[in-house]
């Protein structure tokens, strides 16, 4: 779907807190048992070089950006065999729920009619349980709401013109494992866009791997794939994947992990397999990585899917105890029917922890496409459209966590 696919979930990460709410926020789970509550608030001043995301005279504007929110968590006390929910072991199998919603209200400087009390809005709940130590279950949903869909648009990177846009997703999702040397694993993930006087499209992806350690330092295994895309008005989309993976350790701190297999689009065998790989290496106070992902994928409002590759890459370090620096740059190339567009991302953003409860951000963020694709009317025919677009920020941000008793 256009949110998903096989990126990297790191790089949704980014991409969804850095278009979306501009900076990257701690997410961790509570550590202890109980009901946890933190309200957060934060002031951000933007400079974004293209707020229209137009091809040629580009309008730029700063715009101040006020996001509210609260996030909500819930850790029940280990579950035991005396209370019937393990009969394997009296290992801890606790029940977590977490939640969360927030909103960004805009006031622009200078294009006074896109200010707006509710520029975008979000939120999400997960549930995740373990009634035995080999089995996990979980399930998640999100709404989200936006005025700029280039930030639903996470599989492809690709611009949208300015009009509303919403999201559904829900995901449920098992883990079980065998033995210690085999684990299966699948999810099913449904998510329906609509975007105001354009397609509605419904998407289902279903995921099932099994994946067996051969060594201390390999896991293989196989992977299936199904995807079925809806567009309103037009005759729905199947496809079906089959890979397999392999992971190495190259060593303690570098992963390598390969990926690849046929995929059958509506009968055909594509001419570009469904494949990933990746590689990545733990610092002492950081993390490098470097990945390649080939899948289908879909564009908001295109009633059409299309093929997405892309490259990917992570740095993050800390270089003083409360300073951290990150960067991800990445590029797209996205084919369908329709159009041809190569996408090229850069992510840069530094955050400084003045207390625990207070800390300043700072990010860049560089794109530029180029293709048969306009932001503001869709696939163009022959010829090339070039779309450039830079977003300064730095933003406060007051989060308090409190457990509630």
């Amino acid at each position: 779907m256009a949110g998903h696919g096989h990126i990297p979930y790191w790089l949704r990460v980014v991409f969804a807190q850095v278009f979306v709410t501009g900076v990257l926020l701690p997410t961790a789970a509570p550590a202890q048992t109980g009901y946890y509550l933190t309200p957060s608030l934060s002031v951000a001043e933007v400079y974004d070089d293209n707020v229209f995301f137009t091809p040629s005279q580009r309008t730029h504007d700063f715009l101040t950006r006020i996001s509210p929110g609260l996030k909500a968590a819930y850790q029940s006390a280990p579950l035991t065999v005396e209370e019937g929910y393990s009969k394997a072991s009296s290992q801890p199998a606790p029940l977590t729920v977490e939640g969360g919603y927030s909103f960004d209200s805009e006031i622009y400087s200078q294009h006074q009619e896109l200010t707006t009390p509710q520029m975008r809005q979000r939120g999400t709940l997960e549930v995740k349980v373990m009634p035995d130590p080999v089995l996990t279950l979980s399930v998640s949903g999100a709404y989200y709401q936006t005025k700029t869909p280039t930030e639903l648009n996470l599989t492809t990177g690709l611009a949208a013109r300015r009009v509303l846009a919403e999201r559904y997703t829900a995901s449920p999702g098992f883990t079980y494992r065998f033995d210690p040397l085999t684990t299966v694993k699948g999810d099913y993930t449904f998510s329906k866009d609509l975007l105001a006087g354009g397609i509605t499209i419904d998407s289902h992806i279903e995921n099932l791997a099994l994946d067996y350690r051969l060594s201390p330092r390999d896991t293989a295994g196989p992977r299936y794939v199904g995807r079925q895309f809806a567009f309103a008005g037009f005759p729905p989309l199947t496809s079906h994947a089959f890979t397999l993976g392999w992971s190495h350790e190259l060593t303690p701190l570098t992963t390598f992990t390969l990926r690849g297999g046929p995929r059958v689009t509506e009968g055909t065998v594509d001419r570009l397999p469904e494949a990933s790989a990746s590689i990545s290496h733990t610092l002492k106070s950081g993390e490098l990585s470097l990945a390649y992902a080939s899948a289908l994928a879909t564009v908001i409002g295109q009633a059409t899917a299309a093929t997405a590759q892309s490259i990917t890459g992570k740095a993050t370090a800390e270089l003083l105890p409360k300073l951290k620096l990150s960067a991800g740059p990445a590029i797209f190339w996205i084919s369908s029917d329709a159009f041809k567009e190569t996408v090229y991302v850069a992510l840069l953003g530094a955050s400084y922890q003045f207390t625990k409860t207070l800390a300043l951000q700072a990010s860049y963020q560089y794109s530029f496409q180029r293709g048969s694709f306009n932001s503001q009317t869709g696939p163009v025919g022959p010829g090339n459209v070039d779309i450039l677009h830079n977003i300064f920020l730095i933003r406060l941000t007051v989060a308090y966590p409190t457990r509630v008793d």
